[in-house]
């Protein structure tokens, strides 16, 4: 079973970054190996989400149940795909207002040993890329917003 913890600190806060990683279906938009991301039921404190995965040529679909802990916590449980087993965790803790750490742990085994053959080496540099991009993305974002307009310049 692979498991992953990436923790990293990012000048943004506790709530940008919560937001960022619960916006499911946004994540096409800039995870490049995420080509399709749908919420099937939504209620306050947990929704369940399906990702399709594309990578190097492959495919694969997936659903998950997402609980959360608002502004704290994302806790990431397989309901169907090709793992036997998937969970993940993003714990946002502020360190200021505008600086968060953050923590990502993820583990997983898949269904088949042929599948883990082909597609634990994917999945293990996407779960080692993930939160880089969230953090990118935060930069597109929240830098953006904050930059002047062209009129205040």
């Amino acid at each position: 079973m692979p498991q992953i913890r990436v923790t990293e600190t990012v000048p943004f806060s506790q709530s940008q970054m919560y937001h960022l990683v619960v916006d499911v279906e946004r994540y096409p938009d800039f995870l490049p190996w995420c080509v399709k991301s749908r919420v099937l039921e939504r209620n306050e404190n947990q929704f369940l989400a399906e990702l399709t995965v594309a990578f190097k040529g492959i495919r694969e679909s997936f659903q998950t149940l997402d609980i959360l802990t608002p502004e704290h916590k994302v806790e990431v449980n397989l309901r169907s795909g090709p793992f036997r087993y998937l969970a993940s965790t993003w714990t946002f803790t502020p360190l200021d207002p505008q600086r968060t750490r953050i923590d990502f742990f993820i583990d997983f085994t898949f269904q088949s040993r042929m599948k883990e053959m082909l597609l634990g080496p994917v999945f293990t540099q996407i779960s080692k890329q993930m939160v880089n991009a969230f953090c990118c993305r935060a930069a597109t974002i929240f830098n953006a917003r904050n930059a002047p307009s062209s009129n205040q310049i």
